[in-house]
């Protein structure tokens, strides 16, 4: 790979033929290998210097050796003396810097090397590890490397110690078949940390300008939060995939719950014949139903249970006492998905052996042919009841969702929906549009209602909005039907009678809401076209959303009224016709 250097555009300088040259040539080490070469050269010098005095010198006195007379006159003296002296000097300041530099690079290498976080040290052919190694080492490998052999340092096991040496054999072995990167393979991949970190270990050649393998490098990398994110998307993903296939295989999952309850109560029984073959027999079969369904937690469960009870040699004593804890850890865990699956459904799943999809026109097609058999009303009622209806708390199982998505998208705090009532049973399909516009009643809540964390706060309210959901049937005396009574209220901050008046200025100058009170003015929210916002947002700001609520509720017979009270805030009482007698009504118009 080589160097290059981004000129903005239109910028360009113009480049020689030798500056090409150098800059395609330039590699990151090279500017490292260029102050290498010039502290050999400062040695070279200093090493040539003194010998260049050293044999001035010998040379001044093997001269009475040699029969010439001795330097005798002061002035050659104090030359060489001077020339000597300033020569040694000079080789003294040149090793002093070359050692300075070497001294600087060196820390700057072991602080770098250290502040990676990652252990280096190496061993040799015969698994001794070298005296250089670095801090990190200590607390990733639990120990002092140096001079230790590199199997203990690694926590292998001793069991394992013959093999791994002759791989360390095959490793150092010159010519051989097999290449570096294939022998460490089989050596160990992580290591054994005793407080549970994921210590991973990687290994490099040093080799010789012959290319032989002299040492190894052993790298030590602490990735244990990396692993834990890994576990921690894997869960997701198990999840996931759970929900699906819970949906997909509905039948098979409930019967997997059916056996689960089965050896739970299995288990509790007293010691029988073939008792224990049953249990492990059993155990095999959920562990693998489990882990078909994704239920991760409960397949672990389930195969330690298993593992332990084949214990070799476990006495029965000890096998019923793991069955009992056994027993309850299954419990335990499928109690826990089927929570979850609650939570995410809004249904008891485990009410049912099996479950069959029914198309909604085939069940109101057999309720017409029941009228026109003259069957009973109520035996009608009661089967479009039982076949065909769903508590009137799970028809806002979408408009909590939108409201937790908005609460997101706006930034307000919200808390989990509340609900009261008696939760009657109810027919969506001809409230099926009503329940439709209930997105404009959310939004409204959100984007008018529920003030941001901070304003509650100001206000002595906790940041986060509640919303609650009352839902009961009530009975009408002048009337003499039964109606489905809905509250759909916010403590938020209120309808201001003021702002209303006053966009109602701009809208209807001379209308009639002039003259009346405020809580019959507030009423006016669900006209066509009004709105107190100054612009259109996302999420309000038309006019049309309220509208839509009013219309579809008078389309069934119904009414609705909004109550508020500033900075306390804001209700919608919906009163609808009992959803049995819509659906009568309409079987009837079709006859």
């Amino acid at each position: 790979m080589t160097e290059t250097i981004a000129i903005p555009e239109g910028h360009e300088a113009p480049e020689t033929d030798q500056e090409k040259t150098t800059q395609t040539s330039r590699t990151p080490g090279s500017e490292a290998l260029d102050v290498a070469r010039r502290n050999v050269d400062i040695v070279h010098t200093s090493l040539a210097g003194m010998t260049a005095i050293v044999v001035v010198l010998l040379f001044a006195v093997a001269l009475p050796v040699f029969g010439h007379p001795p330097v005798s006159q002061l002035a050659a003296f104090i030359t060489m003396a001077v020339a000597a002296v300033a020569g040694i000097g000079t080789l003294y300041y040149m090793n002093f810097r070359i050692h300075e530099h070497v001294s600087t690079q060196a820390r700057l290498t072991e602080v770098l090397v250290n502040s990676l976080g990652q252990g280096f040290l190496s061993f040799n052919a015969d698994g001794h590890c070298a005296s250089v190694y670095s801090q990190a080492c200590i607390e990733l490998l639990e120990n002092i490397p140096a001079g230790k052999n590199i199997m203990n340092v690694l926590g292998i096991p001793t069991d394992q110690h013959a093999d791994v040496k002759e791989w360390l054999g095959i490793l150092f072995m010159s010519g051989h078949a097999l290449g570096f990167d294939d022998v460490v393979r089989f050596l160990p991949q992580t290591f054994p940390h005793s407080r549970g970190r994921r210590v991973t270990l990687m290994y490099r050649p040093i080799r010789d300008q012959a290319g032989m393998l002299t040492q190894v490098v052993v790298i030590a990398t602490d990735q244990t939060e990396e692993y834990e994110a890994e576990m921690r998307a894997q869960q997701q993903q198990d999840y996931v995939d759970m929900i699906c296939l819970v949906f997909k295989e509905r039948n098979q999952f409930l019967a997997t719950v059916t056996h689960i309850r089965k050896f739970i109560e299995v288990a509790a029984e007293p010691l029988q014949k073939d008792y224990v073959a049953a249990i492990l027999r059993s155990l095999h079969t959920l562990k693998a139903a489990a882990k078909h369904f994704h239920l991760t937690k409960l397949n672990e469960t389930i195969r330690t249970i298993e593992s332990d009870l084949r214990a070799p040699q476990i006495s029965e004593e000890n096998f019923l006492k793991r069955l009992k804890s056994g027993r309850e850890e299954v419990s335990q865990e499928l109690n826990n998905v089927m929570e979850e699956l609650r939570n995410f459904t809004g249904q008891d799943y485990e009410g049912h052996v099996t479950l069959h999809e029914v198309d909604e026109n085939l069940i109101y097609d057999f309720a017409r042919a029941m009228r026109k058999q003259n069957a009973p009303r109520e035996l009608v009622r009661s089967y479009l009841t039982s076949i065909a209806s769903v508590q009137v708390h799970d028809c806002f199982k979408a408009f909590e969702r939108e409201l937790c998505d908005l609460s997101e998208i706006t930034g307000k705090q919200i808390k989990p929906i509340r609900y009261t009532g008696s939760n009657p049973p109810v027919l969506t399909r001809p409230i099926q549009e009503f329940l439709f516009s209930l997105s404009h009643i959310c939004r409204n809540i959100i984007d008018h209602g529920i003030e941001p964390a901070v304003t509650r706060l100001a206000r002595g309210k906790d940041p986060a909005g509640q919303v609650s959901i009352h839902g009961d049937l009530v009975f009408d005396e002048d009337s003499k039907r039964e109606w489905l009574h809905l509250i759909v209220a916010d403590d938020g901050g209120g309808i201001d009678p003021s702002r209303v008046r006053a966009k109602l200025t701009t809208m209807d100058p001379r209308g009639a809401w002039r003259e009346e009170d405020d809580q019959t003015v507030i009423q006016r929210i669900f006209s066509w076209g009004f709105s107190t916002r100054d612009q259109i947002t996302d999420l309000s700001g038309r006019g049309v959303g309220l509208e839509a609520v009013e219309r579809e509720v008078k389309a069934l017979g119904g009414t609705i009224k909004v109550y508020s009270e500033l900075y306390r805030g804001t209700r919608f009482d919906i009163r609808l016709p009992n959803s049995l007698d819509l659906v009568e009504e309409e079987l009837a118009r079709s006859e």
